[in-house]
């Protein structure tokens, strides 16, 4: 299978009467985004459009799922494959990516019983500054984002809500991406695993997402992963969009579909393929299953995809907080126990200096090879702003009762949970630790 992926760099976005894009500039019709989601709005009242751009001065609040546009004009299926058609397997052919620019999705999900997730899985704040002290949590300071901001007809479900809001910004990337089909990339990379070098070690990546119902849940060619059986995917049905997100509940660890499309894991595997590993695939599972019965059974088919493979080497990582690091641990050290080397990167705890109490809920001896992606429990002041995206206030402390200042004035968290992928693992961060 091989994928080539061309890249068209986006220098700016300007608003205009017509969406078009010619020499590095992305013009955008706000009427004609509107007219291409009429179809997938029956639960939302309205919708407005906003370009944020590196360098401002601007916070983004209430942050959903951030999208890759991308638009497939070759291959078996398109590009994020069981949405606006059938689940074909994707990964083949030629897809068109825009690059240094996103589509980001803003709303304030309601937080009554009928229409959030319960207890923990409420949709909590997302908060991403462009400039900062914060601004560095996430890969979207640096890119050009057009963040869609919804405004929810009320009394409807969760499911109707999360529904429309995903299709819509699927729906918004694809559009724009379309509109490069005429013009030469500025760069092609092919993507293709199929040569190997017996000499070279066997790597694989065993990615664990989050399904643990509506506002947290992972989708698989259009479907939510809660009864998924660990299963193989080739690198490249990733980078074509067959994972996309649906988790909104824990700001710092959601990974958000641009993530899964660019998974820095597995990019950086690609770049080490036939020089010094094999990449031999993505093991996908769930994570977050609801017993220890349940995620050693995870864990072993996990194992055994990865034996099927002669795999020598495994890189595990896992998206969520506590829970998720059992099923990790879990197979980690049952690959080691096979003679299969397995390391990690994950976030950690230990208070505001890094040695107070635990680092992880969840660690077993075998677990000797650990990446850090940065505490969580660290102090950060965010800076007045000029302008905010999304909304006048901030909604937090649900479960205290609530507590909303205004969005745009400075604001003191004691710990990182609020802020868009603080505690992201999969490898985008520049955060990193060293040990004198």
């Amino acid at each position: 299978m091989k994928l080539n992926r061309q890249y068209y760099n986006v220098k700016d976005a300007k608003w205009a009467e017509k969406t078009s894009y010619n020499n590095g500039i992305l013009y955008i019709s706000k009427e004609e985004l509107k007219k291409e989601i009429v179809p997938y709005t029956k639960n939302i009242k309205n919708v407005d459009f906003e370009i944020v751009k590196p360098g401002e001065n601007t916070r983004i609040i209430h942050v959903l799922d951030t999208i890759q546009p991308m638009y497939k004009i070759k291959g078996e299926s398109k590009q994020y494959s069981g949405y606006f058609g059938e689940p074909i397997k994707t990964g083949d052919g030629t897809t068109n990516l825009l690059s240094g620019f996103t589509v980001m999705e803003s709303a304030p999900l309601p937080w009554e019983t009928g229409s959030a997730s319960s207890g923990l899985l409420y949709p909590r704040d997302a908060i991403m500054d462009m400039q900062g002290p914060i601004s560095g949590f996430t890969p979207f300071s640096e890119t050009i984002n057009l963040v869609i901001i919804y405004d929810l007809e009320e009394g409807k479900s969760s499911a109707e809500y999360d529904d429309d809001i995903r299709l819509c910004g699927l729906k918004v990337s694809e559009f724009l991406a379309s509109k490069t089909v005429d013009f030469d990339p500025d760069r092609v990379e092919e993507f293709s695993i199929d040569e190997i070098n017996p000499e070279l070690p066997n790597v694989v990546l065993v990615w664990q997402c989050q399904n643990q119902g509506v506002y947290a849940n992972t989708y698989l060619y259009g479907h939510p992963i809660d009864n998924l059986v660990p299963t193989l995917l080739h690198p490249n049905e990733m980078l074509d969009g067959c994972v996309v997100s649906g988790n909104y509940v824990w700001p710092a660890f959601k990974v958000p579909t641009y993530l899964h499309v660019n998974h820095p894991i597995i990019l950086e595997l690609y770049k080490k393929h036939g020089k010094e590993l094999n990449f031999r695939g993505v093991i996908f599972s769930r994570s977050h299953n609801p017993s220890n019965w349940h995620k050693r059974r995870s864990a072993e088919f996990c194992i055994k995809l990865a034996q099927y493979l002669n795999t020598d080497g495994l890189v595990m990582a896992w998206e969520g907080g506590g829970n998720a690091a059992v099923d990790g641990m879990l197979t980690i050290q049952g690959a080691e126990k096979r003679g299969i080397k397995a390391s990690t990167i994950t976030f950690e705890f230990g208070g505001k200096d890094g040695t107070e109490g635990i680092l992880l809920v969840d660690d077993v001896p075998e677990a000797d090879a650990v990446i850090t992606g940065g505490s969580i429990e660290k102090t950060y002041t965010l800076p007045v702003v000029d302008k905010v995206v999304g909304g006048d206030v901030l909604r937090l402390n649900k479960e205290m009762g609530g507590y909303f200042p205004p969005s745009h004035e400075s604001i003191t968290f004691d710990t990182t949970t609020q802020l868009y992928l603080s505690g992201n693992q999969s490898g985008h961060s520049k955060l990193f630790a060293e040990e004198y």
